[in-house]
Parts: C-alpha cells; sequence; structure tokens
C-alpha cells in the first residue's frame, strides 16, 4: 500500500482499477478439462500464463522480499528513492518492477486479462482492496466513502466478468473503520449490548457514534451490492482488533446471509487459540501475515507469543481445519439451512 501511495496516482483510481488479487483453487469457466487436475507449482506448466519476462520480473522481487532489512526499511528507502529520481523518475521504476509484481491491473481491460490467465489454469481470481489502517492512520470520512466506491467497483467488475461462476473479493474494515473506534468496540458493555439495528452505541460519545453509524453504513451499502452476486471476504487484520471487527462481520452475516454465506469472516490459523462460532457462516481460512507485529506487540505487553512457533504447526493447523472441521460445519449447516429456508 505504501508503494502504492508513493507513485501519487489518484486513489478512487487506484483502489478501483489497480486492484490486487489473490486466488484459491476452485472450479473455472474457462477450461473444464483441468478442474480433474491439481495444480501444483513443482511442474512448469503452471507457469505457462507467463511470460520469460514476467517470471525473471517475479523471480527478482521475491528475492528482494527476502532480504528483512530492505522489507523492514522500505517505506525509507522509497522516500528516499523519491527524492533522488524525482515523481516521475521513481513512478517509472517501480511501475514496471514491484507495482506490476502485486496489481492486476490499471484498468479493467487489464483486470480482466490478469483474471482471464488464471482461470485458464483452473484457478478462482478474487479482487481485493489492499487497503487498512492502524492506530494513529485515521484518515476520515471522505477517505473511508473513497475506499467503499472502490470495493462497489470491485463488486461490480467481480459480477459483471465471467472470471467465474461464484465470484468472490475481498476489504478489510479498518479501510471503512476508524481503527481507534474498533478498539472502543472492545468494552464489554458495548459488546454485550451491540444491535445492528440500534441507532445508539453503549459507550460511544456523540461523535465516536455519528462516525461508527456512517461506518455501518458503508459496509451495510457494499454488502446489498453483494448478496446474491459476490460474496465478500472480510479480513481479519490484527489480533487486538479482531474480535471487535468479527463482531461488526457477524452483525453484516446475520442480516445478509438469509438463503447463502455472501458475507465470510476469515480465521487465522498460525493464531493459538481456537475460533468457534455456532451458526451457519461464511469462511475465510488463512495461515496469516502478521507475525512479526504481533509477536512484538505480545512482547511489549508481557503476553505469551499468539503465533505457533513454526509453519509447520501452522500448516498442521491449516490442513487440520480446512479437511476436517470446516467440511463438518458446512456440511451440518447446509443441512440446516435445506430445512429453513427450502
Amino acid at each position: 500500500l505504501s508503494l502504492m501511495l508513493e507513485l501519487n496516482i489518484d486513489h478512487h483510481h487506484l483502489l478501483t482499477h489497480a486492484s490486487t488479487f489473490t486466488a484459491s483453487r476452485t472450479a473455472a469457466i474457462k477450461q473444464p478439462e483441468l478442474l480433474t487436475a491439481t495444480l501444483a507449482f513443482e511442474d512448469p506448466s503452471a507457469f505457462r500464463v507467463k511470460s520469460l519476462g514476467e517470471l525473471l520480473r517475479a523471480l527478482g522481487v521475491f528475492r528482494l522480499c527476502s532480504f528483512p532489512v530492505l522489507v523492514n526499511n522500505c517505506g525509507k528507502l522509497m522516500s528516499v528513492a523519491r527524492t533522488l529520481l524525482g515523481r516521475r523518475g521513481f513512478s517509472l521504476l517501480l511501475r514496471p518492477t514491484v507495482y506490476a509484481q502485486f496489481v492486476a491491473g490499471e484498468n479493467e481491460s487489464e483486470i480482466s486479462q490478469s483474471m482471464e490467465k488464471m482461470s485458464s489454469l483452473g484457478l478462482r481470481p478474487m479482487l481485493a482492496v489492499p487497503i487498512e489502517e492502524d492506530l494513529g492512520e485515521s484518515t476520515g470520512e471522505k477517505r473511508y466513502d473513497d475506499n467503499m466506491e472502490a470495493m462497489l467497483e470491485c463488486v461490480r467488475m467481480s459480477h459483471s466478468n465471467a472470471w467465474c461462476k461464484d465470484p468472490m473479493m475481498q476489504l478489510k474494515i479498518t479501510a471503512l473503520l476508524s481503527p481507534e473506534l474498533v478498539i472502543l468496540m472492545l468494552n464489554d458493555h458495548f459488546h454485550s449490548n451491540f444491535l445492528f439495528q440500534t441507532v445508539s452505541f453503549p459507550g460511544l460519545d456523540e461523535k465516536e457514534a455519528a462516525h461508527f453509524l456512517c461506518s455501518l453504513k458503508r459496509f451495510n451499502k457494499i454488502s446489498e451490492a453483494s448478496v446474491n452476486k459476490v460474496r465478500v471476504l472480510v479480513d481479519a487484520e490484527y489480533t487486538y482488533m479482531n474480535p471487535a471487527l468479527s463482531l461488526v462481520t457477524m452483525a453484516m452475516m446475520k442480516k445478509f446471509n438469509k438463503d447463502g454465506a455472501w458475507i465470510w469472516n476469515t480465521y487465522q490459523c498460525y493464531l493459538k487459540i481456537r475460533s468457534s462460532v455456532c451458526f451457519c457462516l461464511g469462511v475465510k481460512l488463512v495461515r496469516g501475515a502478521y507475525m512479526d507485529k504481533e509477536r512484538k506487540l505480545a512482547e511489549k505487553e508481557g503476553r505469551l507469543d499468539p503465533i505457533h512457533k513454526s509453519w509447520s504447526n501452522t500448516n498442521d493447523r491449516y490442513v487440520h481445519c480446512k479437511t476436517d472441521r470446516i467440511k463438518k460445519a458446512v456440511k451440518i449447516w447446509h443441512s440446516h439451512c435445506q430445512k429453513k429456508y427450502m
């Protein structure tokens, strides 16, 4: 995200047309003959849609990303590079390299080409708005509204293009809601009394309540646009704000997941703590992406490290959740939903 901001591109243009994407191994429409095979990255054919230049670029970028000193100081390095090269030179350097590696395209046509390439490999492409905020980074209502418009554009593109038969998109709640307010939501009084339908939010002052209501309306608008069209996968973000994010997500699920799982929550398998719910829900299962910061924060606050000690432990947890508990939960609640809504 810092790279995108340094490029000084129009905010709305950047988010709607240069959305990043991820993929899951599911059926694609374009080439059904591929569906019987499992994509293995050890197989050279998995890269057949990439040109030699794209492969060399990917190798170079990921090699650079393997050096902690570069990753941990990327903001400072980019600031220096922009000062030395100027805005135009900085853009000419990063656009065809790092930016191009992680961004699907700058307009709908380019994004569609990227998505169709992934579909041809038997992958399900997924647009994502790569914006989140941490404490002290709040940007104000206008930026949150711009983020909402970008997300609505992702919903529209995902629905209107034939990338896959069951499109998905990803968002982060802190792109719509102040992180400071998220922390206030962890208050037990607020948590125990929160109902999405109410306009009274215990524990918040008038200004905070107004912002929270605006944020809920933003999320509500995205959800309304997505129901029966595009599944919305809500990111988990950091552990110290995740319970509040899950609270908002669950409220949306309660409202919109009447005849299907259109709003999904995310569960991070690199966490030791066990998450459990008692109703039908959509689940985005990930290994996790905030290890360094979570560990530093736990050490600073004198808490036990919440993250699994190794990749293998995380992977075991991920595979276990994916192959056992979620399948059981889906089977049970699919049956429940059929009885209730059929």
